[in-house]
This record gives structure tokens, C-alpha cells and sequence, in this order.
């Protein structure tokens, strides 16, 4: 729905891109927190729900989701986020995202708990 495409899906690590466009902006022509908020969402459960290269993945919860917001994105940026499985075991998953734009600056970083739902088939 908001054109998040992936970069990179591998052992407990997970990369997403979107370009930003108008629809992404708040009333200030800045993106909207929820679109920073979804992106990390989508990114630190793919990478807990990752189970091996050619296997289906967990189907994932997020039970919590902490997000500072260090700077803004306009239209036109390309924003890339980045997670990362910090630690927890088979059933619940710690995990830490962050989102850059195309120069490289951070603007957005997270903390999650994952719940593991299913095993992989």
C-alpha cells in the first residue's frame, strides 16, 4: 500500500526501500511518522520471521514497537530501513531497525518485540 519494495531478506536481517511522494507527507510536507513507523514494523518482523534461504518464514506479531524520530524526509527522498535480530529465542524476538535516506543520514530508529506465531513448514 505505500510502495515498500525489499532489498534484502537474509538470516535475521531484512532491508526495505521506498521512494517518497506526496501521499507519504503530513500537513507540513514532511513524511508522516506513521509512514516511518510502518516501514520499521514491515522490516524487524520480516527479519525475525526469517527461517532459512528457500524456506517459508514465521508468521510474525509485533507485540511492541519504540520509534524515536531524529529527522525529517521530504518528497523525492529515497528512504532505505535496516534491521536486525538483537536477540531473544524460538518463541519471542528482539529486534532493532533504523531508516536512512539516500545520503546516508539516519532518521528513524526502533526497538521491537516479535512473537514467533508458527514454526516454518
Amino acid at each position: 500500500m505505500l510502495g515498500v519494495r525489499f532489498v534484502s531478506w537474509f538470516d535475521g536481517k531484512a532491508e526495505l526501500e521506498l521512494p517518497i511522494v506526496r501521499d507519504h507527507l503530513n500537513g507540513a510536507f514532511a513524511v508522516h511518522g506513521g509512514v516511518f513507523a510502518t516501514m520499521l514494523d514491515n522490516a524487524v518482523t520480516f527479519c525475525a520471521a526469517y527461517a532459512g534461504e528457500d524456506r517459508p518464514g514465521h508468521r510474525c506479531l509485533t507485540l511492541s514497537l519504540t520509534t524515536s524520530f531524529v529527522g525529517p524526509a521530504v518528497e523525492g527522498d529515497t528512504l532505505t530501513a535496516r534491521a536486525r535480530v538483537a536477540g531473544g529465542g524460538r518463541k519471542l524476538v528482539f529486534a532493532q531497525g533504523e531508516i536512512f535516506n539516500q545520503d546516508g543520514v539516519r532518521l528513524a530508529h526502533g526497538d521491537a518485540v516479535i512473537k514467533r506465531l508458527t514454526a516454518p513448514t
